[in-house]
């Protein structure tokens, strides 16, 4: 018996191209997840940073893999009572939660976490496909470059 034979040979199935609605669930979602660990670090006492490759050309001419700190901004406020909002964005467009409201108030740092993890959830599920659709749509004229 050949080494082959023991194996299950199958055609791989294609990739399937996600919708441009579930890209956008997953992109959201990415960056919730990133408030979560912001907002897990703050409660900790710590710094979270994320990191990024990049290339570096030095002045001999050779290139260099390099890693440097991304800056996160958080997408939360206090208020001097203690009362935090959290409010939800695609790029820097607010996503309109339910009309006219565009943050959800927790009334501790501690409960910022739990909070953002059920955002991310109806996110995936497809709940705010509408207010998101608006929000990336409205971001696309700043992001087209004329034609000179």
């Amino acid at each position: 018996m050949s080494a082959l034979e023991k194996l299950k040979i199958v055609a791989m199935t294609p990739k399937r191209a996600s919708s441009v609605e579930q890209e956008r669930r997953n992109k959201l979602a990415r960056k919730l997840d990133e408030q979560v660990k912001l907002a897990e670090a703050r409660m900790g006492g710590s710094a979270y940073q994320r990191t990024r490759y990049y290339w570096h050309t030095d002045e001999n001419g050779d290139r260099k893999r390099i890693i440097r700190p991304v800056r996160l901004r958080e997408w939360w406020t206090t208020s001097p009572t203690g009362i935090i909002q959290f409010a939800l964005r695609y790029g820097s467009a607010p996503i309109e939660i339910q009309k006219g409201r565009n943050a959800v108030e927790v009334a501790k740092l501690e409960d910022l976490p739990g909070t953002i993890k059920v955002l991310m959830k109806a996110i995936l599920e497809g709940e705010l496909d509408e207010p998101i659709r608006f929000a990336a749509t409205a971001r696309t004229p700043k992001l087209k470059r004329k034609v000179v």
